[in-house]
């Protein structure tokens, strides 16, 4: 069984903002979500588990239609 259940990552754009989720290379500290938007600052949120960073990333994105 793997030890790391995500091991690409995910990635979602739409209008100049890109959503990423990504597990920390090298180690096993956890799973990072970054938000890059057009002419802002990266927001980097760590997670300990992948469920965690899955639903801040579902949040995220379901956000950025209101």
């Amino acid at each position: 069984m793997a030890r790391r259940p995500l091991a690409f990552g995910i990635r979602f754009r739409d209008k100049g903002r890109t959503l990423r989720v990504r597990g920390y290379e090298g180690s096993e500290r956890g799973y990072l979500v970054e938000d890059a938007r057009r002419g802002r600052a990266t927001l980097r949120r760590d997670h300990t588990s992948l469920a965690s960073a899955l639903r801040d990333f579902a949040a995220t994105w379901r956000g950025r239609l209101h």
